[in-house]
């Protein structure tokens, strides 16, 4: 797989939609699909958009985020997904989701960590760690510095069942042991996270 890491040192400061929302009234179902910008290799919108749900043409790309709110713990904070999400479900894994037309990567960290845990990402508290392309998205990784309690968390229910703090060494195990989705930048991650945040 080609992975083109595109690493920003400048601080960018990013709410997300369901596949598809249900809107009844009076017995009347009306459904609305998510619709994704598409880009080209480049990084460059190509001012067509795709329907969620079905396959890419080649070199199409779509944006994606991953969001690890980190504690002064140096913690991350993961969520474990429903059994009725389609891709990995009951699994751990980080925040994160795709977005959608007129949206860009910080708007749609802003809309994920919101809308599945009740964070709120601002320009202060968020930093754009890297940018990567994969077969067929650009993803933005984000880093959010809050000590939130879990308590105090709002979960989505119809994506998110539980979430916990853990570790760099429990992150590492988790995924070993095929609890939680595997990221093959975690170290470089962590590597950003000690040299910004100092854990």
């Amino acid at each position: 797989m080609l992975l083109n890491l595109l690493l920003f040192s400048s601080v960018y400061n990013i709410m997300r939609l369901d596949n598809i929302k249900l809107n009844i009234d009076n017995r009347r179902v009306q459904y609305t699909m998510e619709l994704w910008d598409i880009y080209d290799k480049c990084f460059v919108k190509t001012g067509r958009t795709h329907e969620r749900g079905k396959p890419l043409s080649e070199g199409d790309y779509h944006l994606v985020v991953h969001i690890y709110p980190i504690n002064s713990k140096g913690q991350i904070l993961i969520q474990k997904r429903t059994d009725t999400v389609s891709w990995k479900p009951g699994y751990w894994a980080n925040t994160g989701g795709s977005a959608i037309t007129g949206d860009d990567a910080w708007i749609t960290c802003q809309k994920e960590l919101w809308e599945e845990l009740g964070i709120k990402a601002t320009r202060e508290n968020s930093s754009l760690a890297m940018m990567y392309r994969r077969h067929n998205s650009f993803c933005a990784v984000w880093l959010v510095r809050t000590d939130i309690f879990i308590e105090e968390l709002t979960l989505q229910p119809t994506e998110v069942v539980d979430a916990k703090w853990v570790t760099r060494e429990e992150f590492k195990a988790m995924g070993e042991e095929g609890l939680l989705v595997e990221y093959f930048y975690i170290d470089f991650l962590y590597n950003l996270i000690d040299e910004e945040f100092g854990t």
